[in-house]
């Protein structure tokens, strides 16, 4: 850690393993609840102590808040995505003092928050951090730090922080129910990093959903949910198996890039293989062919992070709020389903 003070450091205050201090910083499973909170509240101590004074939390409120950001080298299909989370937080912070600013980051900078100029100088009064992708780790250093956090679409396994998200594991139960009635036995999901919350409770969906019919399910984990990743391992999945007749895809962009690998190998959608993806970005809509997807509410999870933040901002010894936002599942045409340009909703 470069905050001031090492790993080590809390390990001997605490008479316990380095691995131990870095399993709880970096959200891992097999800690019991007791030490793991006595290693959460030594490292704001330390943070806060006198050689730490620096890093403390100003009086004075800047009326703005962080939206923070994996940063992706390449352009994404999912840009709307990050809007329309953003929209809903400038809805939320309409009848208030506050703006919001965007912060994308990279790797190398989550593993030191203070590197990171609106942290270190303080330039905001809390932060909403997106997605999975940003690692606990760094989202532990920003709490500790002093700021108020809340997590929109991701969930921590192990600490409980407030968050604002969707209702994953059951529109992944859904959606791949929908595939089984349409007849389908052999269903992939093609899923991103394990260490992903969204992913597992998405897995988690799918799976129930396959053992229910009596079916075996086969999940396949990528090292990413992009478009690139979906054609890379579908086309790795359809070599090993032939067989199948259904992708579930853990997002529209790793579905758009199964569409596009399918294509390529002359595999008619939704004729040969049927797609289905998660998240209703803008670019499901005009796939070809169009996409039947879960439509999350980003808007109003925006809204709800919003306000929650602001809460926290004026009482930061609250407790966590984890809050969970209904989706829909939208019917197009790629999973076999007659498709007129009149789009299907129905809400889970």
């Amino acid at each position: 850690m470069s905050n001031g003070f090492s790993l080590k450091v809390i390990a001997d205050k605490l008479g316990i393993s380095l691995s131990t201090v870095s399993r709880v910083l970096n959200d891992k499973p097999g800690i019991n609840e007791k030490t793991r909170q006595r290693v959460l509240e030594t490292v704001r101590e330390l943070k806060h102590s006198p050689d730490n004074t620096e890093k403390n939390p100003e009086t004075v409120k800047t009326k703005t808040i962080g939206f923070i950001r994996k940063k992706r080298i390449k352009k994404s299909l999912s840009e709307d995505y990050h809007e329309r989370s953003i929209n809903g937080i400038e809805e939320g912070l309409l009848n208030s003092d506050y703006h919001v600013v965007t912060i994308s980051i990279t790797d190398e900078e989550m593993l030191d928050a203070n590197k990171i100029l609106v942290v270190r100088e303080r330039r905001v009064d809390g932060f909403i951090v997106h997605g999975p992708s940003i690692k606990p780790r760094f989202i532990h250093d920003l709490q500790n730090i002093g700021f108020p956090v809340v997590l929109l679409g991701n969930k921590l396994r192990e600490t409980e922080l407030d968050s604002i998200f969707c209702e994953n594991r059951k529109s992944s139960y859904d959606i791949t129910q929908h595939l089984i009635n349409h007849g389908h036995k052999k269903i992939v999901f093609l899923s991103g990093p394990l260490e992903w919350r969204s992913n597992m409770e998405r897995s988690l969906g799918y799976r129930e959903a396959l053992v229910e019919a009596g079916l075996k399910p086969n999940i396949i984990n990528m090292s990413d949910t992009t478009f690139e990743t979906g054609r890379e391992y579908f086309a790795s999945a359809i070599q090993n198996d032939s067989d199948i007749t259904a992708i579930v895809a853990v997002n529209d962009s790793t579905a758009i890039g199964v569409m596009d690998a399918a294509r390529r190998v002359g595999i008619r959608v939704p004729d040969d293989l049927a797609i289905v993806g998660f998240d209703d970005i803008a670019w499901a809509s005009i796939a070809y062919p169009p996409l039947t997807t879960i439509h999350i509410y980003l808007e109003e999870m925006g809204r709800l992070a919003s306000f929650r933040l602001l809460e926290l901002i004026e009482d930061s010894e609250s407790v966590p709020i984890n809050a969970s936002v209904a989706t829909s599942i939208v019917i197009r045409s790629s999973c076999g389903c007659k498709y007129n340009g009149a789009e299907m909703v129905s809400e889970y």
